[in-house]
């Protein structure tokens, strides 16, 4: 069903007023009601924590409006939507003279564990030489140049000593074999 616009614009301006008188009509009942019912409240005195209370003769002080002023707005030191660093902020030194503490010694370098192999023989064909180890309870087939479980590798085997490289800190260790 089509309303004609010119009726759908005066009932809407009809239901505009109704609405306005009805706003003002509930204005005028909460401001009698309020007034019937003593709503007006009387001013109470103030009470300081460190004084008497006021009394009717007394004025009670004035309000110190300057509490009420904002600080000044210090200017921000990046940019609102750049990247922030979350870290604490190093702590603030005093500076107090303090005679100067002894240096600490610094910490031995990191060392390669022991080596966790033991000797179990070789097999040496013609330029070849096979070494046989023991790692816990694996067995291990290895030749120069190989490298065992990421973390040794064997250099150089000699009638007395086998050289391996402890690859994470690149340390040589040698592992005695004693003579055939």
């Amino acid at each position: 069903m089509r309303v004609d616009p010119k009726v759908r614009a005066a009932l809407l301006i009809s239901a505009l007023a109704l609405t306005v008188a009805a706003v003002r009509w509930a204005d005028k009942l909460t401001d009698m009601t309020e007034a019937s019912a003593g709503a007006v409240a009387e001013a109470v005195p103030r009470v300081k924590a460190d004084s008497k209370p006021a009394t009717a003769t007394e004025p009670a002080p004035p309000l110190d409006l300057t509490k009420l002023r904002r600080r000044p707005v210090a200017e921000p030191d990046s940019e609102a939507f750049g990247p922030r660093s979350f870290k604490p902020a190093p702590p603030k030194v005093k500076a107090t003279p303090v005679a100067a503490a002894p240096v600490a010694p610094l910490p031995p370098p990191p060392q390669a564990p022991p080596l966790p192999f033991a000797y179990i023989g070789r097999l040496a064909e013609d330029r070849d030489i096979t070494v046989f180890l023991a790692m816990g309870e694996r067995n291990l087939v290895v030749k120069p140049g190989d490298v065992i479980d990421n973390t040794y590798k064997l250099e150089e085997v000699s009638d007395s000593a086998l050289v391996l490289t402890y690859l994470p800190l690149s340390q040589r260790q040698t592992l005695s074999i004693g003579a055939p």
